[in-house]
């Protein structure tokens, strides 16, 4: 790799972090790229060299929250045998990431309940990690389950905990006392399947 790509690469990181402060200080739809901008001292054409359009640095904003959910995910859980606890980790974590950075994820869920699995018409779909860390954690609880219905579970997990953030958003209750309950809610189906 040329200097000049690194260069570019660190800008793209820097531009990308910075758009992270505006997306959650006042979210997507009032977040201006001019704004940006100004705020980091290039052009607005300049940004769009990076990220083709405002969606396309939001984009980028949301595969960079992903990875590093799924890092911290690893680490809190890496010494813990206990799969029902895993998953509550993990609802624990995905309910604090929607309620810290509400602002910046409300317009994704709000006009697209589907939006993180549009996420991966191009490439591997970004939560498969994630996907992975479940569906481990669902044949540990149900010896019965499967690799190929081990995934599906976690689709559904998924999807099932994305129904307590959508609720949430028109709400505003205490998304995070709901934790208990959507962990012991799906992983009772697992058990009896």
């Amino acid at each position: 790799m040329n200097i000049k790509t690194k260069m570019n690469e660190l800008k793209k990181d820097l531009l990308l972090q910075e758009a992270s402060v505006f997306f959650e200080d006042v979210g997507y739809e009032e977040m201006k790229v001019a704004d940006l901008a100004k705020s980091v001292g290039v052009s607005i054409n300049t940004i769009y060299g990076f990220f083709d359009s405002k969606e396309g640095l939001y984009l980028a904003y949301i595969e960079h929250q992903i990875h590093t959910f799924t890092g911290e995910l690893e680490k809190k859980t890496l010494l813990i045998d206990d799969a029902e606890l895993k998953l509550k980790v993990f609802i624990e974590m995905k309910f604090s990431y929607y309620t810290n950075k509400s602002e910046a994820l409300q317009h994704s869920v709000k006009n697209n309940p589907f939006f993180f699995n549009s996420l991966y018409k191009e490439n591997a779909h970004p939560l498969q990690n994630i996907f992975l860390f479940q569906a481990n954690c669902f044949k540990e609880i149900n010896k019965n389950i499967n690799d190929e219905r081990a995934m599906q579970m976690a689709y559904l997990f998924n999807g099932f905990s994305d129904g307590y953030v959508s609720r949430w958003f028109e709400v505003q209750d205490d998304l995070m006392s709901k934790t208990d309950e959507a962990c012991e809610l799906f992983i009772g189906m697992v058990k009896t399947l």
